[in-house]
This record gives C-alpha cells, sequence and structure tokens, in this order.
C-alpha cells in the first residue's frame, strides 16, 4: 500500500474495524484534537457511507486507488444489514466524538476558593490539587476518555488506566496522559506544564503542535509570543504549594507580592518604593496570615498595616 499516510491508514483500519478496541480508543481521542485526522476521517466516512452499489452485501478491500478516491469491491460479500449497523456506529461515534469538548458538558464544578488549597478525589480515583482561585470541571459521565477542564492551577496524580486516556483541556492547551503526576499553570501570559513523573504529550490548540514530556521536565508558554520552551525543573521547588508550603526564594518584596496574594487571597501594597527591592527568603509551611505577616516583618524589617480584611499595607518598620 504505497503513497498511504499513517493518518490515512488508521482511518481506513478504523472504518473496516481492523482495529483493537483498545486502538480505537486512542484513535477516538486523536480525532478529537487534531483537526488534519478530523478532516481525513469525514472524508473517508463520506465514501464509506456512499460507496454501497449491491442490494444485497457488501464488502471492501482498502487499496491505493482508495486513497485516491476510486474504491474496488472485494469478491467476497458482507450482509446489508451489517454494513448498516456499521454506519449508524461510525456515525454515532463521531457525533461523541466531535461534540464533546463543549464546555457546557463539564456539569461537576470544583472551586478553590482565594487562600485555600483544595484536594479532592475525582471518580476514576485520581488525586487534584487546586490552587487558590482555581476552577476544575468534568462531566457527571467520567468514562473513556476520562476529560476535566482546569482554569488557573492544579497538580494531578492520575490514576493509571491503557483503556481510558486522561485529558486535561484548558483555553491553549490539551495535556494527554494515562497514568502520571504533573501541574499545569495558566495564570499567568507564560504557562507551564511541570512533569513530575510519568510521561505526558502536551497539544497546542492554535497551532496543533505536539510536545512530549519526560520526569522532571517543564514545557513553558508565552501566550503573547507563542514561543514554546522545555527546560529542567526542580520539583521540590515549583510543586511546594501542594503541600501548603509557600516558597519565597530570595525574592524583592515587589517580585514575592503576587505569590504571596495567590497564597493567602490577599492584596498587599507598598506604601514606599524604596521597600520594593527589600529580600525575603523562606518557606512558610502551615502558617495562617496572621502567622506570616509576622514571619515578614521579622525578615524583612517592615511594618504590615491591615487596611481592609482583604488589603494590607507594608510600610517601614520606623514609621507609625
Amino acid at each position: 500500500m504505497q503513497d498511504i499516510t499513517p493518518k490515512e491508514l488508521k482511518c481506513v483500519r478504523y472504518l473496516t474495524n481492523e482495529m483493537s478496541q483498545e486502538d480505537r480508543s486512542v484513535f477516538e481521542i486523536e480525532l478529537s484534537i487534531d483537526n488534519e485526522l478530523k478532516e481525513l476521517y469525514l472524508e473517508y466516512l463520506s465514501i464509506w457511507k456512499t460507496y454501497p452499489d449491491n442490494d444485497l452485501a457488501l464488502n471492501y478491500e482498502v487499496s491505493q486507488q482508495k486513497i485516491e478516491g476510486k474504491i474496488k469491491q472485494r469478491s467476497s460479500y458482507r450482509k446489508l444489514y451489517a454494513f448498516a449497523a456499521l454506519i449508524i456506529i461510525l456515525v454515532t461515534s463521531s457525533v461523541y466524538i466531535f461534540s464533546f469538548l463543549d464546555e457546557s458538558n463539564y456539569t461537576n464544578i470544583k472551586t478553590a476558593e482565594a487562600g485555600e488549597r483544595l484536594r479532592f478525589t475525582l471518580p476514576d480515583s485520581s488525586e487534584v490539587i487546586l490552587n487558590s482561585g482555581s476552577k476544575l470541571k468534568y462531566a457527571e459521565n467520567f468514562e473513556n476518555p476520562r476529560e476535566v477542564w482546569l482554569e488557573g492551577k492544579g497538580f494531578f496524580e492520575v490514576t493509571k488506566d491503557k483503556k481510558r486516556p486522561f485529558l486535561v483541556h484548558t483555553e491553549n492547551m490539551v495535556i494527554k496522559v494515562l497514568g502520571t503526576s504533573f501541574e499545569i499553570n495558566t495564570n499567568n501570559d507564560q504557562q507551564t506544564v511541570s512533569l513530575a513523573t510519568g510521561k505526558v504529550n502536551v497539544l497546542f490548540k492554535h497551532s496543533n503542535d505536539e510536545v512530549n514530556l519526560l520526569p522532571k521536565e517543564q514545557l513553558s508558554w508565552n501566550r503573547n509570543t507563542n514561543e514554546i520552551t522545555k527546560r529542567n525543573f526542580n520539583p521540590e521547588k515549583t510543586l511546594a504549594w501542594k503541600e501548603n508550603i509557600l516558597l519565597l526564594d530570595n525574592l524583592s518584596l515587589k517580585d514575592a507580592l503576587p505569590k504571596i496574594k495567590t497564597f493567602f487571597g490577599v492584596q498587599f501594597i507598598i506604601q514606599d518604593k524604596n521597600l520594593e527591592n527589600q529580600r525575603i527568603t523562606g518557606a512558610f509551611k502551615d502558617q495562617n496570615l496572621e502567622e506570616f505577616i509576622n514571619s515578614m516583618e521579622f525578615i524583612t524589617n517592615v511594618k504590615v498595616v491591615k487596611k481592609s480584611p482583604k488589603n494590607y499595607l507594608i510600610i517601614a518598620s520606623n514609621e507609625n
């Protein structure tokens, strides 16, 4: 079968039911995230549906002529009702494949409130930790594939299941795994996927580019420039938040405040610009807001004044 591409061969094998059930499931996932494959499949599905020219029974042989738009009838036949049943199955599958990405299908919603790290278990026993202000949605029918929609930052410990891939949808990416642990952060213009264990595939919706990650690799995508980079990272530092640790590694107060705001869900404002470059280092584990403020005042020699329940002012320690 010369001149046939791997994607074309997949479409043909799917239509002729020559795939195992596991391969069919994987192919259906690929259809949902690969526009080129989807177009090929629809083209071959149309050919398959319009081909019959025998009232009693039909069978087909996949050949190079079929790839060029010509179909050759085989000497052995299938009964017509079997063919009709197959078409019904294919049409039903295609409706599901191309509709499940509608965000409205995700009926279960988990939200981490400001300053909260929310831990919960999905129906397949996968564990999720959402960071402050993040949201996860998933369908009532959490079967095949296993799918969730993430807004914000979350860590996933996915239960391995080769027959049911696990998909995490974000606004710009689809992360596909079978069983692994990883973090996704979509809070900033610089969005990241950080892999702790296992293996993941990241597909970018705007370009259909795909990147595979191995353990301790982090993919970074800039939503403004579309630049993609991959590098190694330190899991203990990057993933400290999921253990309820606020890690500030020799940061200026100016750079530390966005992390502090995300962690505790409150706003700090520096009154004196001269304090912006004051450095802070520490791993603040299981501290409440009051305990953290006391620690920050001691480490940086500043004073924190409460203006409202969600707003604090940072001033020089010698000011009233």
